[in-house]
């Protein structure tokens, strides 16, 4: 008896330590399979590019997927036009209209997502939908409504037909939106839903009007003028380029490298015809003036820098992820020379007939930004995934002791004439350094 209960425990031990080895011989094929593949050939959102990613890479190995949740540009100026008729905002001022965006960002985000097809709409009518309650953001950028929409929160409709670069958008309680591209043409849609312009009683804002209710005959300068009575007191600004490698400079030539993904001891040397220094990899080159230019080319696109996997996006996105991809390469590289140096995505241009893709990104100073050819930061040249090209043009900014007093919005648009304008600020070049200057846009 004791015989025969010995042999069946034998017996399910064998039959046990069989089913183990057939279980790790699938297991072991399933990973030589998904060895020879790339999440190229998979959905990166479906449970076998999951699995792909979680045998590949780990949950611990710093792999994600980019969401680009972060707004590479913010409103350079945002109200909201309550209920009761009140109207408050903030203009050039990055800490007002974080709070204010960390307010109404949300309703506004899910508000946008519902946006019905753009149509272009009747000046009179946008007149008169100033009037009524709802929130308002200008940018000094050129950005599709997608980009925003995504910015704020919201996931954009399928912009397969109109998705305009945007100057100004003004979304009523009456769930219509209003979208004043940069070309200055207008138009309107539905939306699903309606924001929440309750006032935020931690948000202190400035008071404002619109154009259109209290300069209704202004023919000058654009409805949607936001109008402060306050000036604005900014400071004239120095400006001066890193010097990386030297020993006097608190720039960091080895962050600089690992931004665009060089070891520190790769191959280099100086060219004596241009003055910068050279770095060498198998298929691209780094270019580091003592001017502050950086320029970073691939030969081919093994040698680019890959912002995002190729399934990772559909036909509608690759924008925001490459501008996601820019904007953190971006910060790690002034995290080398200037924790301080701000920019912000300016636009975009696209080349069809070479498939590239190019984003201007400009700096930010105070909330204002560098104007003219001496605030472009950088321009990154994108074939579809791949990072082919970057020039930078790195600065550093800091006071100069002097502040300038510009006048109130009000008085620049009851000056205005000619044909419709909006109202800007912005740094401009004078002398050795920046000053800021209250300037009329378009017209």
């Amino acid at each position: 008896m004791r015989t025969m209960k010995t042999q069946k425990l034998k017996n399910r031990f064998k039959n046990g330590v069989l089913a183990g080895l057939t279980i790790l011989l699938v297991m072991l094929t399933a990973l030589g399979w998904v060895g020879d593949m790339s999440l190229a050939d998979l959905p990166a959102d479906s449970w076998l590019g999951r699995l792909y990613i979680s045998l590949s890479y780990g949950e611990a190995g710093g792999f994600e997927l980019r969401l680009g949740e972060i707004a590479a540009a913010l409103p350079a100026e945002c109200a909201v036009h309550g209920e009761q008729g009140e109207m408050t905002g903030a203009q050039y001022s990055e800490s007002a209209v974080r709070a204010f965006l960390g307010a109404y960002g949300q309703s506004l985000g899910t508000a946008l997502a519902t946006a019905g097809e753009l149509r272009q709409g009747a000046e009179a009518d946008f007149r008169l939908a100033l009037k009524e309650p709802g929130i308002f953001l200008r940018y000094d950028s050129a950005l599709p409504l997608s980009l925003i929409t995504h910015w704020l929160g919201g996931n954009p409709p399928d912009r397969s037909g109109v998705d305009p670069a945007v100057q100004a958008l003004f979304v009523g309680t009456d769930a219509k939106l209003w979208v004043r591209a940069a070309d200055g043409t207008l138009y309107r849609t539905e939306l699903g839903v309606a924001p929440d312009t309750t006032p935020r009683t931690e948000l202190s804002g400035t008071a404002c009007t619109f154009a259109a209710q209290t300069m209704p005959d202004q023919s000058a300068v654009l409805p949607e003028t936001l109008l402060f009575s306050q000036t604005l007191e900014l400071p004239v600004i120095a400006s001066t380029a890193p010097s990386f490698g030297t020993e006097d400079t608190t720039a960091s030539l080895a962050l600089l490298l690992e931004a665009f993904q060089y070891d520190p001891y790769v191959r280099n040397y100086p060219d004596e015809s241009t003055g910068r220094r050279v770095f060498v990899a198998t298929q691209s080159t780094l270019r580091v003036g003592s001017d502050g230019s950086v320029l970073f080319r691939a030969n081919t696109e093994e040698g680019g820098l890959e912002a995002y996997l190729e399934n990772e996006v559909d036909s509608q996105t690759p924008l925001l992820y490459q501008v996601d991809y820019a904007r953190s390469l971006l910060e790690t590289v002034f995290q080398s020379f200037s924790p301080g140096a701000t920019c912000f995505f300016d636009r975009s241009e696209t080349d069809g007939s070479s498939q590239t893709t190019q984003l201007i990104f400009r700096y930010l100073v105070n909330g204002v930004p560098v104007e003219g050819e001496a605030g472009i930061a950088a321009v990154l040249e994108y074939q579809e995934n791949i990072l082919m090209a970057a020039e930078l043009h790195l600065r550093t900014f800091d006071t100069a002791g002097t502040v300038r007093t510009l006048m109130p919005s009000t008085v620049a648009a009851a000056a205005a004439t000619g044909e419709p304008h909006s109202l800007a600020v912005g740094y401009f070049a004078e002398g050795t350094g920046f000053v800021p200057i209250r300037y009329y846009v378009g017209g």
